[in-house]
């Protein structure tokens, strides 16, 4: 599977790497998240509290995470030996099994989720390992990471044996090092590795096109648990409205725009995508509630969740878009800006005035969508991006 990418190279004096396409064994690894996405998704959307959004939120970002930290290994070195796939195999299993930890709500739950992420982590570091065991830049940017990666998982483990309400020092630390660019240590004795952009791209724009169709899915189940109605139809309707907008948005811009130089705009531009793949599961999630309507009874719930949906799909676009190599960057950042504030200002209209129901945000935020998509396609006429011969660009 190949995007036509922009590809920025580094200066003349740096060596190239080959451009490879994503292997299949990263597709594979892609589909643990449809089951995670599924499950955390599907606790909120029947137990809608800010305690079950927080913590629902929280566990899509520590799963998010072990995808982020493998995908930035398989950009520096892609094996698909015995090993390797072992490695991504424990990865998924216990993926799983934390999330279904999470789900089941059982007294020590916590405990579960903690041991189960711990053993994920540590597979993931050492993955790092073997990539550390060779010679070079590469294999010293490795080696941080992977110490990196011990030391969080260490802490998730440790939490285990600390007295609750005291465990959240050492998981907080631990989402910390996880979070935080390794690109900010950089030095002139630890020089980063070239990066490959056509696959930080790729892999980024699959993942985003995973979560569109949890969207997709998560809405039919919806519909088909009951007898579909006129509403029904009407709202399936408006949400393909909404997603292709979002395709329309994604695929025509980002992926073709390519990345800034330098290490940590790469990272910083693959965290961004954090915040709006959460806004896409949390669209699926608003437009579930929204279609969860007994007779004469509303879900005044979706309102803020599709409000947050739109704040963290525009707002992570915004940030995208800063990060990429795009030119001129200021008017679709004002546009993704002003579509996120529109959507914020129609939410707090429909909330706060009764005689309007959640319907009329839902048509508001699909003619919103379209718009900003028709906008953005003329803006991007007038915008220009570098065209080089490479696929990796500089760490410096």
């Amino acid at each position: 599977m190949s995007f036509s990418v922009l590809r920025q190279s580094p200066e003349s004096d740096i060596p190239e790497t080959s451009q490879q396409p994503v292997g299949f064994l990263e597709l594979f690894y892609d589909l643990i998240f449809v089951a995670a996405t599924m499950v955390l998704s599907n606790t909120f959307v029947y137990d809608v509290t800010l305690r079950t959004a927080g913590t629902a939120v929280l566990m899509f970002v520590l799963v998010w995470l072990l995808w982020f930290h493998s995908t930035i290994l398989m950009n520096l070195e892609r094996r698909d030996d015995g090993i390797q796939r072992a490695l991504i195999a424990v990865q998924m299993l216990f993926i799983i099994l934390t999330t279904l930890a999470y789900a089941g709500r059982e007294q020590a739950s916590t405990d579960y989720v903690a041991f189960g992420y711990g053993i994920a982590l540590i597979a993931v570091a050492a993955a790092h390992h073997r990539a550390s065991r060779g010679g070079g830049t590469s294999a010293r940017w490795a080696a941080i990471r992977r110490n990196r990666l011990l030391l969080a998982g260490a802490m998730i483990l440790l939490g285990i044996f600390t007295p609750d309400g005291a465990d959240f020092i050492f998981y907080a630390a631990a989402i910390a090092i996880l979070i935080l660019p390794t690109s900010l240590r950089r030095n002139r004795q630890l020089p980063v590795p070239l990066i490959d952009v056509h696959h930080l791209t790729e892999r980024a724009a699959l993942l985003t096109l995973i979560m569109c169709g949890e969207a997709f899915v998560k809405v039919s189940l919806v519909v088909s648990s009951g007898s579909i109605t006129n509403s029904d139809v009407i709202a399936i309707v408006i949400e393909f409205i909404v997603m292709f907008a979002l395709f329309w948005t994604y695929f025509d811009d980002v992926p073709l725009a390519g990345i800034r130089r330098g290490a940590l705009s790469a990272e910083l531009w693959m965290l961004a995508h954090l915040p709006l793949q959460i806004g896409i599961v949390a669209l699926a999630i608003g437009m579930s509630k929204f279609l969860q309507v007994e007779p004469g009874e509303v879900h005044s719930e979706a309102i803020p969740v599709l409000v947050v949906a739109f704040l963290g799909i525009y707002g992570g676009l915004a940030l995208i878009g800063i990060l990429g190599a795009r030119t001129p960057r200021q008017p679709l950042l004002f546009l993704r800006l002003a579509t996120a504030a529109l959507a914020l200002a129609a939410g707090g209209v429909v909330w706060s005035v009764e005689s309007l129901s959640p319907g009329v945000l839902v048509v508001v935020l699909a003619v919103l969508a379209l718009a900003h998509g028709i906008v953005a396609s003329i803006l991007r006429t007038r915008t220009t991006v570098p065209h080089h011969e490479s696929s990796t660009i500089a760490a410096n």
